[in-house]
């Protein structure tokens, strides 16, 4: 267990300093004023629309379009920096305009993120010179007049194809994630601990830890991959989004370099080193003779003894590669564009950190547990079993604790009020995840205060595990066919703008 407080330690110090050392937040652009405004009815045809956002805008990836009631172009030459002023953007417009319009534009905000939204407005024919005057007046109720909402709007926002594919990505690197990090934080808990307290002296129970060595290598490496590849596929489709194009398009040095800059894929570069960084320590600390496991007494020696192999400056390495790995989910997401992003950021981290260890302990529960324990006879494996699962549980509770605390802060901030959590489509997905993980609480629960005593009986009293582990096997699954359902609703969430936007 001091492992456990040491990392711990780390990780608050970690999340400390970084709640004092955060930059300012850095939000979605925000348009604060037009010319013509929304609604406005002029009298005369304008020459250039004009957007003024609350931060610089790059020019060269904006889409800013004007169309008039049957959808044709009136906009001429691209969109420019009125005055080389960088918030500001402008586009011609062809003379004599009549009727209703409407300003369509999209824009890459500085967080990385699409901004797509629409101006509607209205030219009055030209009146008799004595009759003219030069007056702004709202639109009629109802806007009849104005053009259709979804005439040119929908052309300038992202492709539902890229929109999936972009969500699956997230979801995969949060998958891979929760394996590297559930992996450890299992192995140190609950792995190491009980296999200590039940092992015996036959060289079966070295075979066994031998196996969930070499398990949890394989996990921890193909989590390194899966991340990789997701990490690399959400960049090459960060750049579609900004340029507008799809995914092969994008797989171009100049649409790429469009986007370098942004801190979403500045978070996403650190993360590709940072799985680089764990796929090299799983290869030289997870190695057979050198991994944290059962090892013989002493030589020529019939019993076994744990011997941990790793370093305090190597355990260090580990926990902060992967509480980094974390931080980068939340640079990357809303946690960074809002105030106080210090406090969001490291609530975000903790966050991603307990469902991490939650959720992939639970898929180590479901597949290695299992297959590193089959060589044991099965009245063997009944207090591996038990102490594993007691173990994990406690994880479980201290985890969902945090996750319980986090998420509350995180809610208030991004949410706000409990109307926006019913009406608006970020506050319905934050529903749909608490009540997954719900679902996932009651069923670690009905394990821990009904199946785990079981175990723990038939363990006491030498029997095999029977159909207490059957059916903790079978609740193990639909958690974690429910924590995969949760990472989905996560990847959503995460590419959905929340009520304050």
């Amino acid at each position: 267990m001091r492992v456990v407080f040491r990392l711990g330690a780390a990780l608050a110090a970690a999340m400390l300093g970084f709640a004092v050392l955060a930059p300012a937040a850095l939000g979605h652009a925000k348009l604060l004023e037009s010319r013509p405004q929304p609604g406005q009815v002029l009298e005369r045809s304008p020459r250039t629309v004009v957007l003024v956002f609350d931060e610089a805008i790059e020019a060269e990836f904006v889409q800013l379009q004007v169309q008039d009631n049957a959808g044709r172009r009136v906009d001429r030459a691209e969109p420019y920096h009125p005055a080389g002023r960088e918030e500001r953007l402008a586009v011609r417009l062809r003379s004599g305009l009549q009727g209703a319009y409407a300003a369509s534009y999209r824009v890459i905000s500085e967080d990385g993120h699409p901004v797509v939204k629409r101006i509607a407005f209205r030219v009055r024919p030209p009146m008799p010179a004595d009759e003219r005057e030069t007056r702004m007046e709202p639109a009629p109720p109802g806007g009849a007049s104005m053009p259709d909402d979804a005439a040119g709007h929908e052309d300038l926002a992202t492709g539902g194809v890229t929109d999936a594919a972009f969500a699956v990505a997230r979801g995969l690197g949060y998958l891979a994630i929760a394996l590297a990090v559930g992996g450890v934080a299992f192995l140190f808990v609950a792995w190491l601990p009980a296999l200590t307290e039940v092992a015996g002296g036959g060289s079966t129970w070295l075979t066994v830890s031998e196996n969930f060595t070499r398990l949890l290598r394989r996990i921890v490496l193909g989590a390194a991959l899966l991340g990789l590849i997701a990490t690399a596929a959400a960049i090459v489709l960060e750049a579609a989004t900004a340029t507008g194009t799809s995914f092969w398009a994008a797989l171009d040095v100049d649409a790429i370099d469009a986007v370098d800059d942004t801190r979403v894929v500045r978070a996403w570069v650190a993360r590709l080193g940072l799985w680089l960084l764990i796929g090299a320590i799983a290869v030289v600390l997870l190695r057979p003779g050198r991994a944290p496991a059962l090892r013989r007494a002493a030589l020529g020696a019939v019993g076994t003894a744990p011997k941990t192999t790793v370093s305090r400056p190597q355990l260090l390495l580990v926990g902060g590669a992967l509480v980094a790995l974390a931080l980068t989910a939340a640079l990357a997401g809303h946690s960074a564009t809002y105030s106080p992003s210090g406090l969001l950021v490291c609530t975000d981290t903790v966050h991603l950190l307990c469902v991490s260890a939650w959720l992939g302990g639970l898929a180590m529960l479901l597949l290695a547990l299992p297959l590193a324990a089959r060589p044991l006879p099965r009245r063997e494996r009944t207090p591996l079993l038990a102490g594993v699962v007691g173990r994990f549980s406690l994880l479980a509770v201290v985890a969902l604790t945090l996750l319980l605390l986090a998420g509350i802060v995180q809610s208030i901030a991004l949410v706000g009020t409990l109307d926006a959590l019913v009406e608006t489509a970020y506050g319905r997905l934050v529903l749909a995840k608490i009540t997954l993980l719900l679902g996932i609480v009651s069923l670690g629960a009905y394990n821990q205060r009904r199946l785990l005593p079981q175990l723990r009986t038939a363990a006491a009293s030498g029997e095999e595990p029977g159909r207490a582990a059957a059916l903790l096997r079978r609740s193990v699954a639909f958690e974690v066919g429910l924590a995969l359902i949760v990472l989905g609703v996560t990847s959503v969430l995460v590419g959905t703008a929340p009520p304050s936007e």
